[in-house]
């Protein structure tokens, strides 16, 4: 017997309730997932009319087979807030063991495109499990022409449309996700114009009633079906109807006043819902008001906690009971949570007063507050340990109380940036730029914002940043640990783009703060870059001298990423000394610490220096070798720079072995990585390729010029071949040119 597919996150559709009788479209729906061909099935309507339902039937359908599909994962933006890559990423991750799972929340970190790690991720998941990805209410993250509002979704769609093992996609959506024409073979789509039929709907009011609170159970099958066909099937327009009637204490309303009072006001799904709301009791409304700021599912004692100060005399237990009952609130038992459903919260949101004492404001502060004691404490080891964190930083910006905020993302930035979560950091930085008041929060803002846009771009952005930070920094003895990080980053920014003496100053100050305040992290990474400054200063002695302090602290700590940066720092300073047996020897053993240490975005650049070191040597296809795998290490963490350098350093290597046209494909793929104004790397880039082009075309004099310009351009840069090396081969090709003269 197969074992029951896995389900992660909550059912969707607020139940089955309101599935009725769509057999033809569930049939269609399963029909479609089980082709080959389709990566994605679509179902479309309004508001209100089943969709939600309809998808929870059919993973209801297709989990009860078994062996349709191996998992599934469950996401609405209604339920659980944006959806995004990286929670798909993460969902998917628990579909796993874990043992496999940590594996993958390992691969999240690595600085590479989401694309990579998308396909990494279905790799593993496709071999051996079929998974279904249900991404319901899909329409908030749609503009109304049908494309994404945000581009951070465009990776996972572009891998369930080309890769083969990629998950299908089962959507829910007001309107259709605008697809380019070629793909929309691969789509299918069912589209519910009309509500239930008639016989239909009258069943589900009768079962909405199963306790006979509204009174239905006297009406005539003529009375339920009159006002089914009134309300136009829509089952959430059903599902209000009887919530309107059994909270209407005062007028006892039945079945036919309502109805017939809504049916005048236009949209009547929208009027039954305002209707609903307003006729609340005073603890029901506060109840709901606050599962309307959650938005997602909650534990009673969630809710509790929540209005316990607000007003102690209410019983939330008893009001939650009471929502469920009219169907405002939906129980899920196999949690214990509830949830209001989202036209409901919609609307209940949008009518909060900040006035009165449990206002907008105030019930976003308390929530906050609530994740703030569900925080998953340090060590963390993954993205996924932060959501309450990150929950709490949402409704810290929705209360408007951006210092909070700031504070609490500058606890976490920095961690959520080695994770990979560069494009979530930035977000959240967006999200408070220029609304701080507090200047500790400003400046905490301030060194996050600069050290994101160092991780991931423009680094331009960076440097004006940063300046601003360490001026703040400065103020204050208090403010040592962000001065340091300031100082580290500014430092390492001014060596990327060779204001070499600019960066020493800056990073020398960084490692005396570090080691001042014990900041071994710290201390020990702007060491790593004070020594490699030092070597693009080609001042041999003091970039040894540094890798000393390295290695003395690698002996303290027994850290395998302090030693690892040691080897990086000594592996440089031999490659400018010329001592290429030693460089070689340093850069391996840097390369080995940092896969001890899992830190894969620095392969790239230790292998490069391996490359370097073996062509000094004279293992030329050694070389080679080192230099393509040190160019896929980079391209994996999505790091252009690291791109750049191993493709020129490959076309020299080419270059040597008399392969013209590997040179100049190697040189052309060079200057494209280097992005436009990358000052001398690129400008040595583009001379090079035209020294080739120059060789490739016979003319060995203009070769020996573009040589003589790389070398300038190149000089000072360890993690490039030597300009001596171009140098002296232009002073060869200008001697075979003139030797007949």
């Amino acid at each position: 017997m197969a074992p029951s597919p896995t389900v992660v996150g909550p059912p969707i559709g607020y139940g089955l309730d309101l599935f009725k009788d769509r057999t033809e479209q569930l049939d269609r729906l399963c029909e479609a997932l089980a082709r080959p061909g389709i990566r994605m099935v679509s179902i479309l309507g309004r508001r209100g009319i089943g969709k939600s339902a309809l998808g929870a039937k059919v993973v209801d359908t297709l989990a009860a087979q078994a062996t349709a599909f191996h998992g599934f994962v469950n996401l609405s933006s209604r339920v659980d807030g944006a959806i995004t890559v990286e929670r798909i990423f993460f969902a998917c991750c628990r579909l796993v063991p874990a043992g496999e799972r940590e594996a993958l929340q390992a691969l999240w970190g690595r600085q590479q495109s989401a694309y990579d790690k998308l396909i990494d991720l279905f790799e593993v998941l496709g071999h051996e499990r079929r998974v279904l990805v249900v991404l319901d209410n899909f329409e908030d993250h749609l503009r109304s022409d049908g494309q994404l509002r945000d581009d951070d979704l465009v990776p996972f769609f572009e891998t369930v449309f080309r890769v083969p093992n990629a998950p299908r996609v089962l959507l829910t959506s007001q309107i259709p996700l605008g697809l380019d024409p070629a793909l929309l073979r691969f789509e299918s789509r069912v589209h519910l114009q009309e509500g239930l039929p008639v016989s239909d709907s009258a069943d589900l009011l009768l079962e909405l009633d199963h306790d006979g609170a509204a009174g239905l159970s006297s009406a005539s099958r003529a009375e339920l079906e009159a006002a089914a066909q009134r309300l136009h099937g829509v089952p959430r327009a059903l599902e209000l109807a009887i919530g309107a009637i059994v909270n209407d204490h005062l007028t006892l309303p039945t079945l036919e006043d309502v109805i017939s009072d809504y049916s005048a006001r236009g949209n009547i799904v929208e009027q039954l819902a305002q209707r609903n709301l307003n006729e609340l009791s005073e603890e029901e409304r506060l109840t709901l008001d606050v599962l309307a700021v959650f938005r997602s599912p909650v534990p009673p004692e969630a809710v509790q906690w929540v209005m316990r100060p607000l007003s102690p005399g209410l019983d939330p237990s008893r009001a939650l009971a009471r929502l469920a009952d009219i169907y405002m609130v939906t129980r899920h038992p196999r949690s214990r949570t509830f949830t209001l459903h989202p036209l409901d919260a919609d609307i209940a949101y949008a009518a909060l007063d900040d006035q009165n004492p449990w206002g907008r404001r105030v019930l976003e502060r308390r929530v906050a507050s609530w994740y703030a004691t569900q925080r998953v404490p340090q060590p963390w080891t993954s993205a996924d340990d932060l959501v309450q964190h990150r929950l709490e930083f949402e409704h810290r910006v929705r209360a408007e109380d951006y210092d909070a905020a700031a504070f609490l993302l500058d606890e976490i930035g920095e961690f959520l940036l080695w994770q990979g979560s560069v494009r979530e950091v930035l977000g959240m930085h967006e999200a408070i730029d220029g609304r701080l008041d507090n200047e500790e929060a400003l400046l905490a803002h301030l060194v996050g914002k600069g050290l994101a846009h160092h991780v991931g771009g423009p680094t331009d952005d960076s440097v004006a940043i940063l300046e601003t930070a360490i001026r703040l920094a400065e103020l204050s003895p208090g403010r040592r640990l962000q001065l340091t990080r300031a100082l580290f980053a500014l430092g390492d920014l001014f060596r990327q783009s060779r204001r070499l003496r600019d960066a020493t100053t800056l990073l020398e100050r960084a490692v005396d703060v570090a080691h001042e305040i014990g900041e071994r992290f710290h201390e020990d990474h702007a060491l790593l870059c004070l020594s490699l400054t030092y070597s693009y200063l080609e001042e041999i002695e003091p970039a040894l001298e540094v890798a000393d302090r390295l290695d003395a602290l690698a002996a303290e700590t027994g850290d395998p990423m302090t030693r690892a940066r040691a080897h990086d720092a000594r592996s440089a300073a031999y490659v400018v000394a010329g001592r290429w047996a030693d460089a070689a020897e340093s850069a391996a053993a840097g390369i080995a610490d940092y896969q001890a240490a899992r830190v894969p975005e620095a392969l790239g650049y230790a292998r490069n220096v391996l490359g370097i070191a073996q062509l000094g040597l004279g293992q030329t296809e050694a070389a080679v070798e080192s230099l393509r795998q040190a160019n896929d290490e980079g391209r994996q963490v999505e790091i252009p720079r690291i791109l750049g350098m191993t493709q020129y350093n490959l076309a020299w290597a080419h270059w040597t072995l008399g392969r013209i046209g590997a040179a100049r494909t190697a040189a052309e793929l060079s200057v494209a990585a280097f992005p436009p104004g990358e000052g001398g790397d690129g400008k040595a880039a583009r001379a090079l390729l035209l020294a080739v082009e120059s060789r490739a075309t016979g003319q060995p004099d203009a070769a020996s010029g573009f040589l003589r310009e790389a070398a300038e351009h190149a000089r000072g840069n360890t993690d490039l071949v030597p300009s001596a090396w171009l140098e002296a081969e232009a002073v060869r090709l200008s001697k075979e040119e003139h030797q007949d003269d």
